[in-house]
């Protein structure tokens, strides 16, 4: 695809001021399907400011007093570049995720996680994260392939984010995909696993620091929970870079997370109950709310912030 000429625009489904970035769902003319199109402002390359910064840019005020000027610039067409991410065919959690809506911090308890969330995973079609296995077996994405550990056990892969341009090392954000199958979630964990865990904390590091320079000091290493997807998978973000889902109520800190099940209990995260922060709209709240009834969203939990989480 050259172009987004046959894209039929629909609506604005969320937009983030901060991140200068917009979510839009719309649909292709003779195509079946919705499509969730991201658009996002680059960060400026340190080497092309000289060149912005200068007769090529035109520029027209907006005011002026004193000191303080304002204007609205042109850019050069090589620097007014912006990130195109398109989700087709989206389903409606995609939808979900990158919509304006209310969030709430909710607990699960142990018993929850057994009675609806464990159902409700298990439930869920494989076809829906297909294209994490095209990941693993190397069918799509192989030239985005920063390091691989091809054990069957321990092993994973290591890729930037969609979210991170390569640009800033400062805007640094990976994920490592296990190969392992058989966690789903920070739940699933157990002694067995702390060797994976350790593997894709330590490999990851090196291999960030060697390629861009950023040490493990400067790396915000985490799990979701929940989720958004049901493979297990680690995120790598320099601490310098805020949101991106390293929020409480979402973000658990890898260090931590081996911590709890080495030092503390084997069966630490099938005993505790975890805070988290769900969406209205997450099929999930539908199965808490459809086994637990409406009330139990609005007693003794908080709603939280009405943007996306990334």
């Amino acid at each position: 695809m050259e172009t987004l000429k046959d894209f039929v625009f629909e609506r604005v489904i969320g937009e983030d001021q901060r991140l200068k970035s917009v979510a839009v769902l719309g649909r292709f003319e003779g195509k079946d399907g919705q499509a969730v199109v991201l658009l996002s402002r680059r960060h400026f390359a340190a080497d092309s400011l000289r060149e912005i910064l200068s007769l090529k840019t035109s520029i027209s005020e907006i005011f002026s007093n004193d000191v303080y000027s304002k204007y609205e610039g042109q850019l050069p067409p090589q620097h007014a570049a912006i990130n195109v991410d398109l989700i087709y065919p989206a389903t409606a959690k995609h939808i979900s995720k990158h919509s304006t809506q209310n969030y709430f911090m909710l607990q699960e308890s142990p018993r929850d996680y057994m009675t609806i969330t464990r159902p409700f995973i298990q439930a869920i079609d494989k076809k829906r994260i297909q294209w994490v296995y095209n990941i693993l077996d190397k069918s799509k994405e192989v030239d985005r392939l920063l390091f691989e550990d091809p054990d069957t056990k321990n092993g994973f892969m290591l890729h930037p984010d969609l979210k991170w341009d390569q640009q800033q090392a400062e805007s640094l954000y990976c994920i490592a995909i296990c190969h392992s199958r058989e966690v789903q979630s920070m739940r699933d964990i157990t002694p067995t696993n702390i060797s994976m865990l350790k593997n894709i904390r330590d490999k990851s590091c090196a291999e960030i620091a060697k390629r861009y320079g950023v040490p493990a000091s400067k790396l915000r290493v985490f799990i979701h929970y929940q989720p958004s997807y049901y493979h297990f998978h680690v995120h790598f973000c320099h601490v310098n870079l805020e949101g991106m889902g390293a929020v409480a109520g979402r973000a658990h800190l890898l260090s931590d997370v081996i911590d709890n099940v080495e030092n503390i209990a084997e069966d630490y995260y099938s005993r505790r109950t975890l805070t988290m922060v769900l969406g209205e709209n997450d099929p999930l709240v539908g199965a808490f709310i459809e086994a637990k009834g409406m009330d139990w969203l609005q007693e003794g939990h908080s709603m939280c912030h009405t943007m996306p989480v990334m």
